[in-house]
């Protein structure tokens, strides 16, 4: 399975060596666009030997939780459906895959810190990354065949090829109208509906005008894949063994149309310390991550991005409350702008509201009276 004949290949990605990379932090341009990473041994040691070999030998008592695919090896775009899962030992997920008839097995995003407690302590990071960024490391297993559903993350990702070959098909944040998201408030809405390789231009049209970028990740090399791109994996012919770090994006570094339509969603708009989890806000630590988002919240205001400003907003409020700084401040806020939370376009008498809203908050906190 082999390029997308459907769609324009805008060419391959940046290559570089681990060497000439330096540290990813927030503003780096390398976070622009996904760079295959080569010699990435040089970026960290202990993942490098954690082959099929070695995990057998290892942690091959150990259970997992492992999914099937499809029948073709496709994971699909099913928001209704709850993937089934079953504890599986390490070396059985090897031994049956060592069967020509035995199930195709992948072992997914398993948490190394809580599933895998003996090769944690052996654990170093990627000198690449910003390690107090890092909020989840994770191992990863498929079988030959597999395809992961087209979708996106909201983290900055370093994905270590430990052993086998992946190829990504790689869209960029912007493509987001055009690969047809799931509904938002939903387990899928970073879940694209297009199927890449039959894709359906009747009933998504727009996904006619999308180009990809391709690239093939090989043992021993590294990808790494800005927050919001989007991209669909097929695992090669062989067993494929990943480990893979997420760290915290700068809002600064994706203010794209899929961090726009995370900040309209209710999960957001109910408290600032699931984003703040997810993302950083100000210029490094110490800060104080309701101003940060304050100020944010007034740059999206300014740049016309109303509904993202509002949920924002509305973010901040509800986290003065429950934090009890400025709460009957920020209660008359709720009260009085609580209706540009729900879905929709925004008239041109509520983005003049959104932005009433924003100096209000701007006011309040920074211990000011409210404007009104």
């Amino acid at each position: 399975m082999t390029g997308l004949s459907a769609f324009k290949c805008a060419g391959e990605i940046p290559v570089r060596s681990a060497a000439d990379i330096g540290v990813l932090g927030p503003g780096s341009p390398l976070l622009r666009e996904p760079m295959l990473v080569t010699d990435a041994g040089r970026l960290m040691t202990e993942v490098w030997r954690w082959t099929p070999a070695f995990l057998r030998d290892t942690v091959g008592t150990t259970c997992l939780q492992a999914t099937l695919p499809g029948p073709d090896g496709k994971f699909r775009y099913e928001p209704g459906r709850v993937l089934d899962s079953h504890p599986l030992p390490v070396a059985q997920f090897f031994d049956d895959l060592d069967r020509a008839d035995g199930p195709r097995w992948c072992v997914q995003q398993i948490s190394i810190e809580r599933d895998l407690p003996s090769l944690a302590r052996e654990l170093d990071h990627p000198c690449c990354v910003p390690s107090a960024l890092i909020n989840a490391v994770n191992l990863w297993l498929a079988a030959p065949g597999t395809v992961t559903p087209l979708h996106y993350d909201d983290t900055h990702n370093l994905f270590a090829q430990v052993s086998g070959a992946k190829t990504f098909y790689l869209f960029p944040p912007e493509s987001l109208d055009a690969l047809y998201p799931g509904p938002l408030n939903t387990g899928a809405q970073h879940l694209s509906r297009v199927d890449l390789f039959h894709p359906d231009l009747v009933k998504h049209p727009l996904a006619a005008s999308l180009s990809y970028r391709e690239v093939t990740v090989r043992a021993g090399e590294a990808l790494v894949l800005p927050a919001f791109w989007w991209h669909q994996v097929v695992s090669h012919d062989e067993v494929s063994a990943s480990v893979n770090f997420w760290w915290r994006a700068h809002v600064m570094d994706c203010l794209c149309p899929g961090l726009m339509r995370q900040l309209r969603s209710t999960a957001a708009q109910d408290n600032l310390q699931a984003l703040a989890k997810t993302f950083e806000f100000g210029p490094g630590e110490g800060g104080d991550p309701v101003q940060d988002a304050a100020e944010l919240a007034r740059l999206l205001s300014d740049i016309g991005e109303y509904r993202a400003a509002a949920g924002l907003s509305l973010s901040i409020l509800h986290t003065l409350q429950l934090q009890q700084a400025a709460s009957a401040q920020a209660a008359e806020l709720l009260a009085k702008f609580s209706g540009l939370g729900e879905p929709g376009s925004l008239s041109v008498q509520q983005a003049g509201q959104v932005a009433q809203l924003v100096d209000n908050l701007i006011a309040i906190t920074s211990g000011k009276e409210p404007i009104w």
